[in-house]
């Protein structure tokens, strides 16, 4: 196993803390960009870098829960999936986490996604090769990246399938730039939805 841990040019001491990771656990390998580029450009940096058959992709504001790895590549789950989702849970700052959540209900997933972004890389894992297929994350999208990411990978053909466990906790700040950034994110949703792949949801 690998951890591969990509500093997106942050402006706090993230740097010296991924540094200090790499020096003391050999399976940590920190990666410092010399400028910010986004989700998508971070993840397919950190992807790039892998050579694991599955990868698994965690968002510095969101956190496994001990036994995910475990849970999402359960023989059961893995063996006709290439992309594999489990539920989370809001937590917000200082407080509980709240009950379990996946906005996919594991049957028709064309339907799921055309109604919305519902699966995270935080809380799923994806067949290495499937993610070379779609050439990983658009770095066009601001945000909705994950959403469109998925679609175009469902379009590709690949196969999807979901446990009945919570993996990760969905950590919320309040004022976050991206979730308030409805503006964007309704053009980029647009975006996702003018997909071929829902051509017969239309």
């Amino acid at each position: 196993m690998r951890v591969i841990v990509v500093d997106d040019h942050s402006s706090d001491d993230s740097a010296e803390v991924i540094r200090d990771l790499a020096s003391r656990f050999a399976i940590v390998q920190a990666v410092l960009l010399p400028r910010n580029g986004g989700a998508s450009n971070a993840r397919n940096v950190g992807f790039a870098l892998g050579s694991s058959p599955w990868i698994a992709f965690l968002d510095t504001d969101d956190m496994w829960l001990p036994g995910a790895a475990r849970a999402l590549l359960a023989d059961t789950a893995i063996r006709d999936a290439d992309i594999i989702a489990g539920h989370f849970a809001r937590v917000k700052l200082g407080g509980t986490p709240g009950e379990p959540e996946c906005g996919w209900d594991g049957g028709d997933i064309r339907a799921g996604l055309a109604s919305g972004g519902v699966i995270s890389p935080s809380w799923s894992i994806v067949r290495r090769t499937t993610a070379l297929d779609v050439d990983g994350f658009d770095p066009s999208f601001r945000n909705c990246n994950d959403w469109d990411f998925y679609t175009r990978a469902a379009a590709a053909g690949a196969r999807f399938a979901r446990i009945d466990k919570t993996v990760a906790l969905y950590r919320t700040v309040p004022g976050d730039r991206l979730i308030d950034d409805h503006s964007s994110g309704a053009v980029n949703a647009r975006r996702v939805l003018a997909h071929d792949y829902f051509a017969d949801a239309r």
